[in-house]
């Protein structure tokens, strides 16, 4: 009887640990969804039933004139913002209060997390202010002729397999991941992948295996995000080790071989090996300095890969899935190449620039397919929201659901319709602020932004400069073969169909 009772004290006890902030929101007479034990509002994501960017989508629709819902994520109480105005509160405004994204880095036991994604505070500040220099438009630009080489590489590679397959059909993601593998292996890493050659790079493995989206795999993330401690106290890790040792070796590599042999290259590595040097008078002494080591370039590297492995190449896919869909767009992508190739003669940076319509293009898939679902920040500060009484304690989670920004009528009329011209300039002076955010906004606004646009229009140009794509049918399944003639063929869901002109 004994150990019955403890049996029962135990269990009211964990009942009580997992439910005890589920009254956090009814005391603020916040409006919220009623919780679950255990998993608060978050079982099928936990289950794997549904995604994060699901969860958020159905509560934001379930809640349609409300400017902010509060939820509970597991046992953290959650605020999802439904207004422009308040996500232009908490990301700019009121930056100082939510600084942090709530992701946790473990300096010691897994360096490669200690980038700017994940660090908090003082730390990230730093680093933002030593990195940003990186990012100039001067320094894109100097890396062009690297982005160039590998989107010819990308045709050259398309352009072989029409002509060595008796059927014509590719599969398109494979050939996109293909190509942002090796322009990130150019520019982040200084290395030469072979994507296109090899079956499958060190580097290819290494981005599945970081991005395993296995039960196991999603719970140890879980718990690194909402039970740090724990993750700590277990001794969990959020990578294999290989990954670390894989990603810190290359860099390691890297940096000795420029070093020792004076290798010069207008890629990223140089620029951060650069904030290891201190200035000529630099003393010593400043205060709250940020040492650059290499397990911080590394890092850097690391984080760079991953945003550019999966979001990239999804987003290049996602694009001509759109053209293939809608031939009129991309007639008129293809008419706006030749016109700015015949201005400038040759492809450039600045014939890059000039390709306003493209740009619209690729701003539209992402309104449609945004790289990040949702955005995440943590209270920092304790806070009290404009024009309320409602205060928000530190550690509260706060999730900015772009998913479903992006997809409201309100902002985006139709919004599963494919239209670049969302993004026209005259168009886009009368879009609402803050409703379009497929990089974030504020302090915390992805600096990789320009390069990954420039990196994404590149390949674009190439493709449509040489082939066309035709949706086929529902299947996701195409046949083609290649021709002499500017015949359009197709790009199936999965599956690329396509012909050189």
């Amino acid at each position: 009887m004994i150990e019955i009772g403890l049996l029962i004290i135990v269990c009211l006890l964990i009942y009580h640990y997992c439910t005890a902030t589920f009254r956090y929101w009814k005391q603020r007479s916040v409006p919220l969804v009623e919780p679950t034990a255990l998993f608060g509002n978050y079982y099928d994501v936990v289950s794997l039933k549904t995604s994060p960017a699901a969860c958020h989508e159905s509560i934001y629709r379930n809640f349609p004139n409300e400017k902010y819902v509060g939820m509970i994520q597991l046992r953290t109480p959650a605020l999802l913002i439904r207004c422009p105005e308040m996500v232009k509160q908490i990301l700019v405004k009121d930056f100082n209060h939510f600084m942090d994204r709530g992701f946790h880095a473990d300096e010691e036991r897994e360096p490669i997390t200690a980038h700017l994604v994940n660090l908090q505070g003082e730390k990230w500040r730093m680093l933002r202010q030593k990195i940003s220099p990186v990012f100039t438009s001067g320094k894109l630009k100097a890396m062009f002729p690297l982005l160039e080489t590998c989107s010819s590489q990308l045709s050259n590679y398309i352009e072989s397999a029409l002509g060595e397959q008796d059927s014509s059909l590719l599969e398109m993601r494979d050939v996109m991941a293909r190509f942002t593998t090796d322009v990130i292996g150019s520019v982040a890493f200084g290395l030469h992948f072979n994507s296109f050659t090899e079956k499958e790079s060190d580097f290819q493995l290494m981005g599945r295996r970081v991005l395993d989206s296995s039960q196991t795999s999603v719970i140890t993330k879980a718990i690194r995000v909402f039970f740090p401690q724990l993750f700590h106290f277990l001794r969990l890790r959020t990578f294999p080790e290989e990954i670390a040792t894989f990603f810190q070796t290359v860099i390691h590599d890297t940096i000795e071989n420029r070093e020792r042999n004076d290798v010069q290259r207008n890629d990223f590595i140089p620029l951060l090996m650069q904030l290891r040097k201190k200035s000529p008078d630099y003393d010593g002494t400043e205060a709250n300095d940020l040492e650059i080591t290499e397990s911080v370039i590394a890092a850097q590297a690391f984080v760079f890969f991953m945003a550019g492995y999966e979001t990239s190449s999804t987003t290049l896919s996602f694009c001509l899935y759109e053209l293939a869909k809608n031939l009129d767009v991309q007639e008129k992508a293809c008419n706006e190449i030749k016109k700015v190739l015949n201005k400038h003669g040759k492809l450039s940076h600045e014939a890059l620039m000039d390709l306003d319509y493209l740009e619209m293009i690729l701003l539209e898939t992402m309104r449609k397919y945004p790289p990040v679902s949702v955005l995440a920040r943590v209270c920092t500060k304790p806070y009290t929201i404009p024009g309320t009484k409602i205060s928000i304690d530190p550690g509260t989670s706060v999730a900015i659901p772009v998913y479903s920004f992006h997809h409201d009528h309100k902002y985006f009329p139709d919004p599963e319709t494919f239209d670049p011209e969302r993004f026209s300039p005259e168009n886009q002076e009368k879009s609402i602020n803050y409703t379009y955010l497929p990089f974030g906004a504020g302090p915390h606004v992805c600096e990789g932004t320009k390069f990954r646009t420039g990196r994404s229009g590149i390949g674009l140009r190439h493709l449509l400069r040489l082939f066309r794509f035709r949706y086929v049918d529902s299947t996701l399944t195409a046949d083609c073969t290649q021709h002499n003639d500017s015949r359009l063929s197709g790009f199936t869901g999965d599956d690329l169909d396509v012909e050189g002109l």
